[in-house]
């Protein structure tokens, strides 16, 4: 399997439900913020706020296999895959730092947009997988 980008989370009160465990819209949070991270949170809002393009989820599939409890530490682990001109994908996995049991694994299909319409993906989104894919073979 490649090398996955990994996003740290901490566990809080506020992220857990009555029954202890984290309440499950909060791992699409956790998902989110991984991908913002990946790709540089500040560069997304540029190309949102100067070439009126975003990035929208276009499908997601998700399934719970273990839950995280109050003061987990959990990696979020991403592996993304440009799937053509117009998508991409990213395989998220959910794992306790510093273990191999899978709590959580997505699948997230992302698309650009603009004016509600489906454009092109951006080239430097494409240039950072890519960018991300090459860090892999030479480390």
């Amino acid at each position: 399997m490649t090398q996955a980008h990994i996003f740290p989370v901490t566990i809080y009160y506020e992220d857990t439900d009555i029954t202890g465990l984290v309440y499950h819209p909060n791992y699409f949070k956790y998902f989110e913020r991984a991908r913002s991270e990946f790709f540089d949170g500040e560069k997304l809002r540029r190309m949102q706020h100067e070439d009126g393009i975003g990035v929208a989820v276009y499908k997601a599939e998700i399934m719970f296999k273990k839950g995280a409890v109050l003061g987990d530490r959990l990696e979020i682990h991403s592996r993304p895959e440009i799937q053509g001109d117009y998508r991409i994908v990213f395989n998220q996995q959910v794992f306790r730092a510093g273990q191999n049991a899978l709590l959580v694994e997505a699948k997230v299909e992302l698309v650009c947009i603009s004016q509600e319409k489906l454009v092109r993906m951006s080239q430097w989104i494409v240039d950072r997988v890519e960018s991300f894919k090459n860090e892999q073979f030479t480390a």
